[in-house]
């Protein structure tokens, strides 16, 4: 069995036109803790809130992963290639817009 780890850090927001206009603000408030929908070949298989880190039982071979929120709102969908025992790890977070963002882990974000 391979693994995919999705690690969620707390996020230091920056000034952006979501954080500078009125609904985003109000959106932030009052939802400071929105989980996103992790999606592992079209199907959803958790969630992850922020400062989290989940992991999520897969099979080796081809998938398509994304993260989800509020049903419309998705990160880009990536191709993961998984060997037998392999564990591999990406980062998710969101954007200044709110868009859920999904990478894979560099070196220096595993250190």
């Amino acid at each position: 069995m391979s693994a995919i780890r999705i690690v969620r850090p707390k996020q230091q927001w920056k000034a952006s036109p979501a954080t500078l206009l009125p609904t985003g603000l109000l959106f932030r408030l009052f939802n400071p803790q929105s989980n996103f929908t992790v999606v592992l070949d079209d199907h959803p298989v958790g969630q992850i809130g922020k400062e989290q880190v989940r992991v999520f039982e897969a099979e080796p071979g081809e998938h398509q992963l994304y993260v989800r929120f509020v049903g419309l709102r998705k990160s880009d969908e990536l191709r993961v290639s998984l060997k037998d025992g392999e564990e591999r790890q990406f980062i998710c977070g969101s954007s200044g817009m709110g868009w859920p963002t999904l990478r894979e882990a560099a070196p220096e974000d595993v250190a």
